[in-house]
């Protein structure tokens, strides 16, 4: 999935973006408080209407392209009766409070797929049996042929926040580990799996090692320091856990002139979210896309660096957008890839940096860019 543009309205939290254009690598810059989390959380919403979710006064439009070369336009518009989280363990009066859809449009390739309005929806120009007005047509046409590639897309946005991550124990249940790892066992079925990426990372390890030497080649030379990696179940005789964790896999490091390995939980959040940054590269589905809010939070100088060069230069069909205020990163992306995000009121705008006429080289864009007032405080002039 590659998402184009987006225009995205939020009738119950009176917050609009107005229609906004990504790229392969989309960096997301202004000052703090003017939507650029908001946009990403908008994405997220997205995602989640499109497996069935009922989110309150919602409007939508958003071109993407599949991974088939298909080009689609999704828009719809949810009833607004307020801030409220709508979920499938609500009580039944609420059940019956949610909003329904007032219309959803599906066009394929400029041909118009599907129509819907708030009392029938139109499949290819036939009318349908009556269907829950509550969800999306992706949702509850999702096994059609037309619809099923938009769908799996949806399925590829991954929120990528590693900032907390370090101490999260993970784990396959240790009566599943052999099973899971003959079921997915080449580079392919780990790279289209579900499972969560420090999984992937311990399936790689063992089933694709050529991919995680190159992950960890990656990583050393970010981290010259460190010599070895390895993802395996924790020495129960230098460590007391129970022994149902047994088999549970950990990320460990080993260090120069360093006898004993630096177990998980004791790798710095630096060097823990750099490695599942790069092992995300590597190991994501095609098609994926990477929000990543505030993409320098826990990272050092010496990080910033290369893994932004490392997403600059990915050959996988992957898409990225980033926020930051960090000059690093904002300095070595493209200007071109940049996009300034302004708030007036409940008004969010991106802009292209040649509307400011910002261009010549990446240290002038940079320069101009700091230097200007709408960079600063967020209003347009």
């Amino acid at each position: 999935m590659r998402i184009s543009t987006l225009t995205y309205k939020d009738k119950a939290l009176k917050w609009e973006l107005q229609k906004a254009d990504f790229e392969t690598l989309t960096l997301l810059v202004g000052a703090s408080g003017v939507g650029k989390t908001q946009i990403l959380n908008s994405i997220l919403k997205l995602k989640s209407i499109a497996n069935g979710k009922t989110i309150s006064g919602v409007y939508w439009s958003l071109n993407f392209e599949t991974l088939n070369g298909s080009s689609y336009l999704w828009e719809g518009e949810f009833e607004n009766k307020g801030d409220i989280e709508f979920d499938d363990e609500d009580d039944e009066d609420l059940k019956r409070n949610k909003p329904s859809i007032l219309f959803e449009n599906l066009t394929i390739d400029n041909e118009k797929v599907i129509e819907r309005t708030k009392d029938a929806i139109y499949f290819n120009g036939t009318k349908t049996v009556k269907l829950p007005n509550q969800q999306s047509v992706l949702y509850l046409l999702k096994e059609e042929d037309l619809v099923k590639p938009a769908y799996d897309g949806f399925g590829k946005i991954l929120f990528s926040d590693q900032t907390d991550s370090t101490r999260q124990a993970y784990g396959i249940r240790f009566f599943d580990t052999q099973k899971l790892l003959k079921s997915v066992s080449t580079i392919r079925q780990i790279q289209e799996s579900k499972e969560d990426i420090r999984i992937k990372l311990f399936l790689a390890y063992k089933n694709a090692p050529d991919v995680f030497q190159t992950i960890k080649e990656r990583y050393i030379d970010i981290f010259p320091q460190v010599e070895d990696v390895k993802v395996e179940p924790l020495d129960l005789d230098e460590i007391d856990i129970p022994v149902f964790v047994k088999e549970y896999p950990f990320i460990q490091i080993k260090e120069n002139g360093i006898d004993k390995w630096i177990k998980q939980q004791n790798i710095s959040s630096g060097m823990f979210r750099s490695l599942i940054h790069i092992s995300e590269i590597y190991l994501c589905s095609e098609g994926s896309v990477f929000l990543i809010d505030e993409f320098e939070n826990s990272l050092g100088i010496n990080c910033i660096n290369e893994l932004t060069n490392d997403i600059l230069s990915s050959k996988r069909q992957t898409q990225f957008i980033i926020t930051s205020h960090h000059p690093y990163i904002i300095n070595n992306v493209e200007y071109t890839n940049w996009k300034l995000v302004t708030r007036t009121r409940g008004i969010v705008k991106t802009h292209k940096p040649e509307k400011f006429k910002i261009g010549k080289s990446k240290h002038d864009a940079f320069m101009q860019l700091i230097q200007l007032e709408q960079y600063q405080t967020g209003l347009e002039a």
